[in-house]
């Protein structure tokens, strides 16, 4: 997955997290999105973030959204380790 489609799929689950008002799932993913800095330290955040999702607003996801986090994490963790 390339930054900027990673990105696009970001704002995808912000959207979505917005249009149910999952509180917790925003809290943690606007700490680091969009994007400050493209940089390594700019995805490092985006990658605590969204772990973040993963461990403090699991039960607010669908399962689909859930896997996409996933693979966002796997995607962002890819990036910062490169």
């Amino acid at each position: 997955m390339d930054p900027a489609e990673l990105q696009q799929d970001v704002g995808k689950l912000v959207d979505a997290w917005c249009d149910r008002r999952s509180l917790r799932a925003l809290r943690e993913i606007l700490a680091a999105y969009p994007l400050v800095s493209p940089l390594t330290d700019g995805w490092a955040e985006l990658l605590k973030a969204l772990e973040g999702v993963r461990a403090f607003a699991r039960d607010e996801l669908t399962d689909d959204e859930t896997e996409r986090v996933e693979r966002l994490i796997g995607a962002t963790s890819a990036i910062v380790n490169r």
